[in-house]
């Protein structure tokens, strides 16, 4: 059994985390899939993450209509999350961002844009960049909000974990709430690390062995590892998952 009262609370934390760690702004935005009902899922109404609160934790249905008492305006753009719940069952939670070192990646001609470090591994390689004028023509304000814009995206997504969006930002996915924001968090630095090794000269970048080999060994604990960290750095009270961690442990323990 999941508490949902402490599953909202998570989502309000992760709202905090991502903007601390300059992946959202006043804008941007994460979701969870309802624990009991797969076709629903929750997302904070229109504010700005730094500023969520539990009660500002919404329900909607994958297509984005509301479905719990409104406490205010919800995202313009929570299709995108609804769109990839829907494609994908194997994924749990949405981020979607404009954060600053990405944004770059998405307007060049030449992608360039791979994963480099070992943290940073589920960004894959091969990243699509999916740019609404190609299917929806340049009178947009490059928003994503509808269904069809939606599922267009997550067609580009296709499985990998994330997508750039062409002069707006990316979206990525995770099977967990913990996951998606490390992965989010580890994208942006990622991006930073990027452009510096590419003003050096020419990047190596990691390997799809290494990629898989990074990826796969992404065990609980070094997610529950980062998640204490950054909730200590929110000021949010941390609260383990329930599987054992191991007597003593914290978050520096090596």
């Amino acid at each position: 059994m999941v508490d949902l009262n402490q599953l909202k609370e998570d989502l309000v934390t992760a709202n905090r985390i991502l903007a601390d760690n300059n992946v959202l702004d006043s804008f941007g935005h994460v979701s969870i899939r309802h624990p009991d009902n797969p076709g629903h899922f929750l997302m904070a109404r229109a504010r700005a993450p730094m500023c969520v609160e539990i009660d500002d934790i919404m329900e909607f249905k994958l297509d984005g209509s509301v479905v719990s008492p409104e406490p205010g305006k919800p995202y313009s753009e929570r299709f995108i999350h609804g769109a990839v719940l829907e494609a994908r069952p194997d994924v749990t939670s949405v981020v979607h961002n404009h954060s600053p070192n990405i944004v770059p990646f998405t307007v060049v001609k030449k992608q360039c844009f791979c994963a480099v470090m070992h943290m940073a591994a589920p960004v894959g390689r091969n990243i699509p960049n999916w740019d609404i004028r190609d299917k929806f023509g340049d009178a947009t304000n490059l928003l994503v909000t509808n269904m069809e814009m939606a599922r267009d995206l997550t067609k580009s997504l296709g499985m990998r974990t994330v997508a750039l969006m062409r002069g707006h930002g990316c979206v990525v996915v995770g099977r967990s709430l913990r996951e998606v924001v490390f992965t989010s968090i580890y994208t942006e630095i990622n991006a930073q690390m990027l452009v510096k090794a590419l003003a050096m000269g020419e990047v190596t970048y990691l390997s799809d062995g290494e990629i898989a080999a990074n990826t796969k060994g992404r065990a609980g604990f070094t997610l529950e590892r980062g998640w204490e960290n950054w909730c200590r750095q929110v000021d949010r009270p941390y609260h383990p998952l329930a599987w054992d961690m191991g007597p003593g442990f914290s978050c520096s323990d090596k």
